[in-house]
């Protein structure tokens, strides 16, 4: 038994990872894209009527340059703080359904609740939400600067083109949690498939099995026993050969082994226990580096564009100052030129 849960929990965590993997490279982008592309059209529409050299393209890939990247990276973070959860999850239903403590039209009905208990308890102590209020924030200051300082004085275009905004905010968070609540609901497909396919396999063995025992002309002993053997058999005791303190031995022989077995499989499942705790928790800091490395190159990129911009102001203001010495310097060279020329003539 204990093979094949470990065999259904194998089966059911690699197709979790690699529907993760799917739902980011193509479902996610996909959702992305189509919010974009309906934001843009939203911005073209309403600025139609103005003189602005503004092309779909050039928009669209300007947002996408935004917040495409930041989006994608955000749910990833998602996946891999609940994964954990999940993994638990499973775990929990494989065990209770294949020794048969639940149905699984009980698993069907708890797990989404018991999936839902097991993110809150954050194992990982990392949170990851669904809100894009930070994301969307650059292209608040990206329309407001473009667009909405060249129709300052309609305050009905500006009242839309912020709204335009907001509704891509709103949009995107409902898809992205419409996203993670169908991708919840084939992690329960998947594990329904491969608990129900694996109990299949086992019964199709104990079925060929029986069926085998009967080609050969085995049938149940009991069927062959006379009433009288019966009954002989029940007057012959197993235990009567062995006396009292043979007895005793042997079970205290038995318990040590059961008891010495147990002990393995705790020290086992301790060890296995603490080198998971130790790769979160490696896990958990490299992420944690990483992201402090991001945020200082962010700074490091803001400072040089500052020192960019101060560098630009220094070359304009040293332009203007040489603009200015030119008459200057072509002032005093007429000056030496007369006084040199007049020292001659009067020489």
């Amino acid at each position: 038994m204990q093979g094949i849960i470990e065999r259904i929990k194998n089966n059911v965590l690699l197709r979790c990872s690699t529907l993760n993997d799917e739902v980011i490279t193509k479902k996610l982008t996909k959702v992305v894209d189509i919010n974009i592309y309906h934001f843009v059209e939203d911005l073209i529409g309403l600025l139609s009527d103005l003189s602005i050299n503004l092309k779909e393209d050039e928009l669209r890939l300007k947002i996408d340059e935004l917040i495409k990247n930041k989006i994608i990276k955000k749910i990833k973070r998602k996946f891999f703080i609940d994964s954990l959860a999940l993994q638990i999850t499973n775990d929990y239903f494989v065990e209770k359904v294949v020794k048969e403590e639940i149905t699984l039209d009980k698993l069907t009905k708890s797990y989404l609740k018991e999936l839902k208990k097991n993110k809150n308890s954050n194992q990982l102590n990392m949170t990851e939400d669904l809100n894009l209020s930070e994301i969307i924030s650059d292209v608040k200051k990206y329309v407001a600067e473009d667009f909405v300082a060249l129709v300052r004085e309609n305050s009905f275009l500006v009242i839309a083109l912020e709204n335009s905004v907001d509704k891509l905010e709103k949009e995107l968070e409902k898809d992205l949690a419409k996203l993670i609540a169908d991708t919840e609901d084939r992690y329960l497909s998947i594990l329904n498939e491969e608990i129900t396919n694996e109990m299949n396999i086992n019964y199709e063995k104990d079925d060929n099995m029986m069926e085998t025992v009967n080609d050969y002309g085995i049938t149940n002993p009991i069927d062959e026993m006379s009433f009288e053997s019966v009954k002989k058999e029940e007057k012959t005791n197993v235990f009567e050969k062995y006396d009292d303190m043979t007895l005793f031995n042997k079970m205290i022989l038995c318990l040590n082994t059961k008891e010495e077995k147990l002990s393995r499989r705790e020290k086992e499942i301790e060890k296995k226990k603490n080198e998971v705790e130790e790769r979160l928790a490696k896990v958990n800091k490299e992420i944690e580096i990483n992201i402090e490395r991001e945020n200082n190159l962010s700074k490091r990129k803001l400072n040089l564009s500052e020192m960019e911009v101060e560098l630009n102001s220094k070359l304009s203001e040293t332009d203007v100052i040489l603009l200015n010495m030119k008459p200057l310097i072509k002032g005093l060279n007429k000056i030496k030129v007369s006084d040199v020329v007049g020292g001659a003539d009067h020489e």
